[in-house]
């Protein structure tokens, strides 16, 4: 646009120059004419980035350039080349300065690119002595050159042209700014809405849904896939957008290979050569952003490319990286939730178990003529595998067992259950040695080689008083005779379960008034006190003896103290079972 006051001072300088008057004078007047005309110009411009043509064109139409350019200062790369016109070759899009040059501004490699594009001479544009442009020129039409009169009127130009460029420059950064703060707003509004999806839901499948499908809508990626970590691999959890086959079902490597590969979110040409960048890439996969969990890696977010091959930008894997954050948060709550869903599983299966367990042993003590009988067990987990019992037999005897399954835990008291069931089903049935010979077998043939049962069984006849017993790896029960003496109850074989075969060879013993029998498992002669010292066989006699002639009952609560007094306040470390007979 040109105001009306500077097409009327052309006209009277067309006028002047018509009349020859004044020559100097009309060709000063001229130029400020013109002067006038670019101020006018650079003002109604529209928009800062519009700056530097106009500039280009107004410089090159007063000065009849065949050629020019414009480059405009940029923080990060020098002066990027903002406007061209007329050349003869593509000029450098970025050019650098040469510290404490004035015309000569560009390095000679620079210089011989921008002569070989048609470019005589560049005049750089000054704000508080501060360059913010350079304008570069080629000959004047018909070979001219520029005279100091012109290369002063450039200067006047490029001096009016400062103010503009620097606004331009400023409300280009601002636009950039607005632009970033855009995408932010973008991108939070995004993280926001993900964020209360993945809060909504603790199931592991719609939490991978939902990353999936969020990071594609953003990314307006052709497809994306959600690798989480099976053992030591990552394997495909949620995957859009691919064919069946396209994406690996297993990526290559192993996790702490590829945590150190993926310290963070990075386009896929950019992952170090090897298997895993060349399985993304034959994927068409442009970003992978790690799930990253303390100490290892949790998964893999692989996103696909982009409409028109779009460039990956930092604010993109910025996004990348919050919502993969949000995902592994999610993730790790879906998963937390699903082990306290389990544990409560586990908790009611033992409860139960705990019940059958209880439901399995003696309820009370049998009366039996001559005798009183006590036992108790008690097991250090919920459940345990040590179990004592009283069979009745026929001619009024009385089955006596007692038993310790290996381990500790549900499978011990699974074992115990089925070893009480078989017992009990054979008792009883034919001689003490055969039912456990039979027992063996079945224990064996059941479990597990690292399975076996350590029992003592006996078979008491209250009326002779005589008491036929086994014992398959048993602690050796103590007989205290009230006469004074001790024996261990020894006779019988191996453990049961260990071997196929094993042959058993029974004993006998009688009991006399006040005599006592007290069978334990090895939780009561191994449990460890605070220093690491077993209770032991010497401190059960005793206890024993110090007892006297105090019934089954009162023996067995004292032993049971002892025990606990020892153990102090760790408590148990194995199954805890005891069992007394005292003949009366």
């Amino acid at each position: 646009m040109t105001l009306p006051v500077v097409q009327k001072c052309r006209e009277e300088l067309l006028a002047l120059d018509r009349e020859g008057r004044e020559p100097a004078l009309h060709a000063r007047l001229s130029q400020l004419v013109s002067l006038l005309d670019f101020a006018t110009r650079l003002v109604w411009t529209a928009r800062g980035d519009e700056v530097p043509d106009a500039v280009l064109g107004f410089v090159m139409g007063e000065l009849q350039a065949s050629a020019g350019v414009v480059y405009v200062a940029s923080g990060k790369r020098g002066f990027e080349r903002r406007a061209a016109r007329g050349l003869v070759h593509p000029a450098p899009e970025v050019v650098t300065p040469r510290a404490g040059a004035t015309h000569a501004f560009v390095p000679g490699a620079q210089e011989a690119e921008l002569e070989q594009a048609g470019i005589a001479m560049l005049c750089p544009v000054l704000r508080a002595d501060r360059p913010v442009a350079l304008v570069g020129l080629g000959p004047r039409e018909g070979g001219r050159g520029y005279s100091d009169e012109d290369l002063e009127f450039l200067e006047s130009l490029a001096a009016m042209a400062a103010t503009p460029i620097e606004a331009g420059l400023t409300d280009e950064e601002l636009r950039r700014v607005n632009r970033d703060l855009s995408v932010r707003v973008y991108q939070l509004q995004n993280l926001f809405d993900i964020g209360r999806a993945l809060t909504a839901t603790l199931e592991v499948e719609e939490i991978e849904r939902l990353v999936v499908t969020t990071v594609m809508g953003y990314f307006l990626a052709t497809r994306a896939a959600l690798y989480h970590a099976e053992g030591d691999a990552l394997e495909l959890g949620h995957a859009r957008g691919a064919r069946p086959g396209a994406l690996p079902l297993r990526l290559p490597g192993d996790l702490a290979a590829l945590s150190r590969e993926l310290p963070g979110p990075r386009p896929a040409a950019d992952l170090p050569a090897g298997a895993l960048r060349d399985a993304m890439m034959a994927a068409d996969i442009a970003i992978v952003v790690p799930l990253l969990a303390p100490g290892r890696l949790a998964g893999l977010l692989a996103v696909g490319s982009r409409p028109g091959a779009r460039p990956v930008a930092p604010e993109d894997l910025d996004f990348a990286a919050a919502l993969v954050r949000q995902a592994q948060a999610a993730l790790e709550a879906a998963r937390l939730h699903r082990m306290r869903l389990e544990k409560e599983r586990q908790d009611r299966d033992l409860v139960i178990a705990r019940g059958i367990q209880l439901g399995l042993l003696p309820k009370s003590s049998p009366r039996l003529p001559g005798f009183e009988i006590a036992g108790e067990s008690r097991s250090c987990l919920e459940v345990g595998g040590d179990y004592f019992d009283y069979v009745p037999l026929a001619g009024d005897r009385l089955g006596l067992v007692i038993a310790d399954v290996s381990g500790k835990g549900t499978p011990a008291s699974l074992m115990m259950a089925s070893v009480h069931a078989w017992l009990r089903a054979l008792a009883g049935s034919e001689p003490a040695v055969r039912v456990l010979e039979r027992l063996n077998r079945f224990v064996y043939s059941s479990t597990e080689t690292s399975r076996y049962v350590t029992l003592f069984y006996g078979e008491l006849d209250p009326r002779s008083r005589r008491l036929v017993y086994v014992n398959a790896g048993h602690v050796p029960p103590f007989l205290v005779r009230s006469a004074g003496g001790e024996e261990r109850l020894r006779s019988g074989g191996p453990v049961l379960g260990l071997l196929e075969e094993v042959t058993l060879e029974p004993g006998e013993i009688e009991l006399g008034a006040g005599d006592l029998l007290a069978a334990v498992t090895d939780g009561v002669t191994e449990a460890t006190s605070p220093a690491d010292q077993e209770f032991g066989d010497e401190r059960v006699r005793q206890v024993l003896a110090a007892q006297g002639g105090a019934g089954a009952r009162a023996t067995l609560d004292g032993l049971i103290a002892a025990v606990d007094s020892w153990a102090g306040p760790a408590g148990c470390g194995d199954d805890l079972t005891a069992l007394i007979l005292r003949a009366t």
